[in-house]
């Protein structure tokens, strides 16, 4: 199996940071996205071509980023991640599994949202998700 790209960390993310809402270590968001998947030992291993990093705590992290720039997640501090109110209540808004069209407009739609300016993650999220 190759190792899912990081928008297919993202749903896993954030449901995982939901069932803890008062946050976890990074790491054990890493390792829990990659349980979810399904990831054998042998790929949790692989590393980036530089060498510097596991190719899914990578993918992990770019998930995650993509999470606060959606305003559905924040770091409070250094390696420990938070899911906001708002990702909270938009995980149980969207039941599992993510649609493909909702997973790609997380992973893309938020690109150019500042992390500096969550309240306007929140703004730009209501407008590219579907209202339901």
């Amino acid at each position: 199996m190759t190792i899912p790209t990081y928008d297919q960390f993202i749903e896993p993310i954030l449901r995982f940071l939901v069932q803890h809402p008062n946050g976890v270590l990074a790491k054990q968001a890493h390792d829990a996205a990659a349980t979810a998947l399904g990831l054998t030992d042998e790929e949790r291993q692989q590393l980036l071509a530089s060498g510097t990093q596991r190719i899914y705590k990578n993918r992990a992290g770019w998930a995650h980023d993509r999470l606060k720039r959606a305003g559905l997640s924040s770091t409070p501090k250094r390696g420990f991640w938070k899911p906001t109110a708002d990702g909270i209540a938009f995980a149980a808004e969207n039941i599992a599994p993510f649609s493909a069209e909702l997973a790609q407009k997380l992973a893309i739609g938020f690109i150019n949202v500042k992390l500096k300016t969550p309240s306007n993650a929140c703004v730009q999220l209501a407008n590219v998700l579907p209202q339901q």
